[in-house]
């Protein structure tokens, strides 16, 4: 069975589930298109908090993170996610291993299959 991509993200605040956002996204997308759009919405939301916070973002998908601070690439939501980093210093992104305990990532996994049945179509508004 083909997966289809789905998009998702949590935050945690002091060990409590503050956000959480999934979607679904064409079945024409790709699962690296998915991270990407995961760690852009995952920025967009960390650049709206208020400035004295630093935010950590964990991602469990090397090739957008290395995708993303780099400025020559040709993907477009790679760009918007470099253009959003490099004006929010305070934003972290990070690798953590999938499927490794990581609460934080078995939160989001859940999120991910939770969209299959009920998340709505992902419409890029930013």
């Amino acid at each position: 069975m083909l997966r289809k991509p789905n998009t998702e993200f949590c935050v945690s605040t002091n060990d409590i589930w503050a956000y959480q956002w999934s979607a679904k996204l064409n079945d024409n997308n790709t699962v690296f298109q998915a991270e990407l759009t995961e760690l852009h919405e995952a920025v967009i939301y960390a650049s709206h908090l208020p400035n004295h916070n630093t935010s950590k973002i964990h991602v469990d998908n090397r090739a957008s993170i290395m995708a993303s601070p780099n400025s020559k690439t040709t993907n477009e939501t790679a760009r918007k996610i470099f253009k959003i980093l490099l004006t929010n210093p305070r934003i972290k992104v990070s690798w953590v291993k999938a499927h490794a305990g990581n609460i934080g990532n078995e939160r989001a996994d859940q999120l991910a299959k939770d969209a299959t049945q009920h998340g709505q179509p992902y419409s890029h508004t930013s």
